[in-house]
């Protein structure tokens, strides 16, 4: 028995030995890499066991990638722009991730026994521990400032609306809008997009891919509208103009003269300019018509009328931009008519040339200021006014008073159309009416004659017969004591000069004329000198 409690006690004993000196093993090992990182502890790939710190360090900066070799891409649609950890300060913390495997094993170093401790720096050793390096962030200021530095490769400006006009016609292109880069928004995505690099490289570790693509990050843009988004109105101007040719009507009634003038297409084209206007109000774009373009062809247009015609080319320009503007495809010229010359005859009388060009006498005397009309010399010339004197409203187009001296009768058209044919009473022998071209000058409802005390209803001034006395057309006169004059003998010369109406004749004309209206006064009234050698001829 005492025999077994030996060979018992020797076993236990035995054990106890081994147990010690495995004890001692296992707790010298801790302190046999007193200031030097466990083996089986590794960065990255990079094993650090058994280095300290320092040495961990030094490690870390040779064989992890390099800051300035890493960059993510920096994106806005298909342009890239390569941004690196090194240009916002971006890397990693080698003494930091060095300390950090150094503590690898030694955690809650006061609470924790220390054969739990060598158990865990055994466990290492043969288990491995791996660390992923510690990552200094992108500074924020210089990731912005990296952005603004590329903001001008970003932004891209708007392009506003455009109108081509040619000879093969309209052709509009809309506002695009452009961008710019939203520097504040796109940080935070690019920081996020840096830390999001590092956790790629480590990712590709593990995997063991030899190469990974860059990080991409799509930065954030602001939309820039153009500032003209459609080219109107002068688009729809422009299509209208050139629906079709412009013409220039050259009507002259003065000389029974009427001649149209086309510009075709390709050469109205080439008058209409699309300009972009930019108002505090609105923008838009307008289309300028080229006024040197449109007189040189008024120009060319000029000699065209003949000699007794000039064509009025700054007013015909004036007529013929409102027209354009407007979206027109016509325009009424302005035609002036020349001066002539007469050369005296036997026998004339300053009266009998003035009356025979259908001048009264006063504007004839001062057309030739000196002239002595009592003493005409054969040869001598004379200068006869432009008729244009006559005329100094625009006449009113479609309407006309046709009045026969010989007939004494008036009548008015509207167009071709005779509207009224009324009798009527010129001036006598003594006070002719004179025969001409004249026009509406001015009306009166109720004008009234100082020189012979009458009342002349619904007055129409046609010619001035002096400086300060105009003939015109009227209803018959009324007296001072009330009395109609000439009624008893309308439709034969008894006026002073003037036209007669009957009674509601007048009324009507006076309605239907407006002022400017043509009014054509011709031959030779009966009971006067020439008209009786006219009649015995």
């Amino acid at each position: 028995m005492q025999k077994v409690w030996r060979v018992a006690v020797q076993v236990l004993a035995g054990v106890l030995f081994l147990c010690i000196v495995a004890g001692g093993i296992l707790l010298a090992y801790p302190v046999s890499y007193a200031g030097r990182i466990y083996p089986g502890v590794s960065v990255r790939g990079v094993d650090v066991g058994g280095l300290t710190v320092e040495e961990a360090t030094a490690a870390l900066i040779e064989e992890l990638p390099a800051p300035a070799a890493q960059v993510i891409e920096l994106r806005v649609g298909e342009r890239a722009w390569p941004l690196g950890w090194a240009d916002v300060g971006q890397g990693y913390d080698y003494a930091g991730t060095a300390e950090a495997a150094y503590r690898v094993g030694r955690q809650e170093l006061l609470i924790r026994l220390s054969v739990a401790l060598s158990v865990d720096a055994w466990y290492i050793r043969f288990q491995g521990h791996r660390l992923e390096p510690l990552l200094i962030r992108a500074d924020p200021a210089r990731v912005m400032a990296a952005l603004e530095a590329l903001a001008p490769a970003v932004s891209m400006p708007p392009i506003d609306a455009q109108l081509h006009i040619g000879p093969d016609g309209v052709r509009a292109s809309p506002g695009q809008p452009g961008r710019a880069l939203d520097v504040e928004a796109s940080v935070s995505w690019v920081i996020w997009a840096l830390a999001d690099s590092a956790r790629a490289l480590a990712a590709a570790e593990d995997v063991g891919w030899v190469s990974i693509p860059a990080e991409e990050v799509e930065l954030v843009t602001l939309p820039l509208p153009p500032r003209l988004s459609e080219p109107e109105p002068a688009y729809t101007l422009a299509q209208s103009l050139l629906s079709q040719p412009f013409t220039l009507v050259a009507d002259d009634p003065l000389t029974d003269y009427r001649a149209e003038f086309v510009a075709p297409l390709a050469r109205l084209a080439a008058w209409l300019r699309a300009v972009p206007e930019y108002t505090e109000d609105a923008n838009r774009m307008t289309l300028d018509v080229s006024e040197g373009a449109v007189e040189a062809w008024l120009q060319e247009i000029a000699p065209q009328l003949g000699p007794e015609r000039i064509l009025d080319v700054p007013e015909t320009l004036t007529r013929t931009l409102a027209a354009l503007d407007a979206g027109g495809h016509q325009a009424q010229s302005r035609i002036r008519h020349p001066e002539g010359t007469y050369v005296v005859q036997p026998g004339d009388a300053f009266f009998d040339i003035a009356y025979g060009y259908g001048f009264p006498q006063w504007q004839l005397e001062e057309a030739n200021p000196d002239v002595d009309p009592e003493a005409l010399a054969i040869g001598m010339e004379l200068t006869i006014p432009s008729i244009d004197v006559l005329f100094p409203h625009p006449l009113v187009p479609d309407k006309r008073i046709e009045i026969s001296l010989p007939e004494q009768r008036l009548r008015a058209y509207q167009g071709d159309q005779v509207v009224y044919d009324f009798t009527c009473s010129s001036g006598m022998t003594a006070t002719p009416t004179i025969a001409g071209q004249f026009q509406v000058l001015f009306k009166e409802s109720s004008a009234y004659a100082s020189r012979w005390s009458l009342e002349m209803p619904y007055f129409m001034g046609v010619y001035q017969e002096g400086p300060e006395f105009c003939n015109g057309i009227h209803e018959l006169p009324i007296t001072a004591d009330g009395r109609r004059l000439w009624s008893g003998i309308l439709g034969w010369p008894a006026s002073y000069g003037c036209i007669i109406l009957d009674i509601g004749d007048a009324e009507v004309l006076y309605n239907w004329a407006p002022v400017g209206t043509l009014v054509r006064i011709t031959g030779v009234a009966p009971d006067t000198p020439i008209y009786r050698e006219e009649a015995e001829q």
